[in-house]
């Protein structure tokens, strides 16, 4: 029997780590979107922004599914939203790190 994507997925947490000028969506340095199965957890997230997941949803879905960041040379890399601040847009550049999370 062939198992879902939700059932075999891994929960993640994409990381806010450097803020540089103003975020439009209002994320701070360390805040946090969880994803667990499918579903975004509103209970455990800071605050969405819609922008980000462009860039980071790529290696969300490769993490998820197993895949070791270090073997492709990606553990520790930061990701970019597609906001790409002064002095192309007033807004501001932040920049992300998807994590696993521990498994509860």
């Amino acid at each position: 029997m062939v198992k879902r994507v939700a059932e075999v997925s891994k929960d993640v947490a994409i990381v806010a780590r450097k803020v540089e000028g103003y975020c439009s969506a209002g994320i701070k340095e360390g805040d946090k979107i969880v994803i667990r199965g499918p579903n975004v957890s509103l209970e455990e997230t800071d605050v969405i922004c819609s922008y980000a997941f462009s860039n980071v949803f790529p290696t969300v879905f490769a993490l998820r599914l197993g895949v070791n960041l270090r073997d492709l040379d990606l553990e520790g890399r930061l990701w970019q939203c597609v906001d790409p601040g002064p002095p192309h847009t007033p807004g501001g550049r932040v920049l992300f790190e998807v994590v696993p999370l521990e498994k509860r």
